[in-house]
């Protein structure tokens, strides 16, 4: 229940709070400046969680170098309810992490020569199977490294419920594909969509599924006996048993063990025990990577593909994205519905930590501990204010189809304090760049409309509401008194007023099946009802207006043409809104 009602207040507050954005400038918050522990990594991390434990459910931490494991630690409790401390047996979600498996697949594919990372991806995919594309330039899966193929962002069926048969990739891929909405390599905008079409170009090549060319190419080398990758996790039955046992938490109150299937699993779908996780990011600061056959095959992976800007700064590695700790960390974030992770690595160091905890979203662990191990990072403290003034949309948004309102947010540039990057146009874009995506100048004009439509719907649900709850009790009353005397609200702005609120409620019921992750095949007819819904209020609003204009003024009050006219004019607002965010089926 806590984990339905947080997941409702995100996405809530996320529609209520865009165009209020737009609106006004963000107020910058004065961040605590993080402590920097001293001493062995043991005595950082104990002295860390000791710090931190209050806030603490269950965490695994480990630092490890090109010789192995330097410290490991576990804290806190996999269930707290039941006393169950979190140990060397607990498996957590990489969340995100589990993309690295797939870059690390691609490479060593491009190694073998089976793959060109700057050729066409439909090269390596059935023919006709993206339907998605509007732009001459190719797709590369360069490209998708960089998560720079223009696809916007996706919603459908990302998680399902755990007790539902899990898609193949294909089938997930097929299913809703994103527009791409921005011409490829001018705009990064993190695609967790792009991220598993690179994993099915992986099976296309390997002729394996994903899950199967990970273990026998990965997994098995390494000696990964406690990791599973399918939607299911029914590749190592052990670990979904141990992953069903898991109690996760927001913050430290308990959300049950929220395990859901990822339909796009190579985006995220892998759990394992803290070893296994430092089996694999060990990897990265061995004096010989080895998964690769040779040592060049890693320099070519870590070398930059993706820079800020106009700067010699690399944001992106293949994949792996430049990190604000130290001055040569790497790595990948990841989070679940109730779970988070991190893998970070120094390839010149040859140091790395990761980090798993059970706990949705947690940032101390998952950030301020960073610092005591590679120590401040320098372009931390780097902001570039040559920027044009204006509202900034984020390049991860939705521009299109039936989401298109998740879509309407804004920010002013100095909502980004020290995390703004760099500010340039190229490609004739005005964009802020900052990790994992960016923000572009917004259209004033498509920002307005936004806030008009959004908050116009608003204050006529608002209006509808208050008019139908006036007309009932006034019925009640009329009725006790046995009164023959007309309301002032008719029967036709009656039904304006109840097909409004209809439409309310389809969009909440699309909000909440999000919201817990319900299929589409549940939440589909939400949108089919919109728009039979917003249809029958276009024809209500053109009858009312007609036979507003042919009531002649004696037969109605200044206050019931005033009344009417609002009624008339939120549904045509409705239908406007309606038809602008694409809130249909088709």
């Amino acid at each position: 229940m806590k984990l339905l009602k947080k997941s409702i207040a995100l996405i809530v507050g996320a529609l209520m709070t865009m165009p209020l954005l737009a609106s006004c400038s963000a107020k910058q918050s004065e961040e605590k400046e993080p402590k920097i522990y001293t001493g062995s990594y043991e005595e950082k991390i104990n002295s860390f969680y000791e710090d931190h434990k209050d806030t603490t459910a269950g965490a695994m931490v480990g630092v490890f170098d090109k010789d192995g494991v330097v410290f490991k630690g576990y804290y806190g409790y996999s269930d707290i309810e039941n006393g169950i401390k979190v140990d060397e047996n607990t498996v957590i979600d990489w969340g995100s992490t589990t993309k690295t498996l797939v870059w690390v697949s691609v490479m060593q594919l491009w190694e073998q020569g089976k793959i060109d990372l700057e050729k066409d991806v439909r090269e390596y995919l059935p023919d006709g199977f993206l339907t998605n594309l509007r732009y001459e330039k190719p797709v590369r899966m360069i490209d998708l490294m960089n998560h720079r193929a223009g696809f916007q962002e996706y919603y459908t069926d990302m998680f399902l419920p755990a007790n539902m048969e899990a898609y193949t990739l294909e089938e997930a891929l097929k299913l809703d594909q994103p527009p791409q909405v921005f011409e490829p390599d001018t705009l990064t905008a993190y695609s967790n969509w792009g991220v598993a079409l690179a994993g099915f170009i992986v099976e296309r090549i390997s002729g394996e599924s994903f899950a199967d060319y990970v273990h026998h190419h990965i997994f098995e080398p390494l000696d990964m006996k406690d990791s599973a990758l399918e939607p299911d996790l029914m590749d190592n039955p052990g670990v979904r048993e141990r992953r069903d046992q898991l109690m996760c938490y927001s913050g430290t109150t308990s959300v049950g063990n929220a395990f859901y299937l990822i339909s796009l699993y190579p985006a995220g779908a892998c759990v394992s025990t803290l070893d296994d996780y430092i089996k694999y990011a060990s990897c990265f600061v061995k004096d010989e990577f080895p998964l690769f056959e040779n040592q060049e095959t890693f320099d070519v992976m870590m070398s930059a593909t993706s820079y800020y800007g106009d700067t010699n700064v690399a944001k992106n590695a293949h994949g792996f994205w430049a990190l604000p700790y130290g001055n040569n960390t790497y790595g990948h974030g990841g989070n679940t519905q109730a779970c988070s992770s991190y893998i970070t690595f120094d390839p010149e160091k040859q140091i790395g930590c990761v980090v798993m905890t059970n706990q949705a979203g947690e940032e101390y662990y998952n950030g301020e501990l960073f610092d005591s191990i590679y120590g401040r990072s320098a372009w931390l403290s780097y902001i570039d204010g040559d920027y044009k003034e204006g509202l900034y949309h984020p390049a991860r948004t939705v521009l299109e189809g039936r989401f298109k309102v998740m879509g309407a947010s804004y920010v002013t540039p100095d909502t980004f304090s020290e995390f703004l990057w760099t500010y340039n146009e190229k490609d004739g874009i005005s964009k802020i760049e900052m990790p994992y995506g960016d923000y572009y100048l917004a259209d004033t004009g498509t920002m307005i409309a936004d806030c008009i439509l959004f908050y116009g719907w608003m204050l006529f649900l608002a209006f509808a509401l208050i008019s139908l709850m006036v007309k009932g009790i006034r019925a009640i009353v009329r009725k006790a008194r046995k009164s023959t005397k007309k309301i002032m609200l008719g029967k036709t702005t009656g039904f304006i007023a109840l097909i409004e609120l209809l439409l309310g409620l389809c969009g909440l019921g699309i909000i909440l099946s999000i919201a817990v992750w319900l299929p589409h095949t549940f939440y589909m007819w939400f949108f089919y009802a919109a728009g039979l819904l917003t249809v029958i209020l276009l024809a209500l609003a053109l009858y009312s207006l007609i036979k507003l204009i042919r009531t002649p003024r004696k037969d109605s009050s200044v206050i019931r043409k005033i009344y009417n006219i609002i009624a008339i004019a939120g549904a045509v607002l409705t239908v406007v809104f309606v038809v602008y965010m694409q809130l249909w089926h088709w």
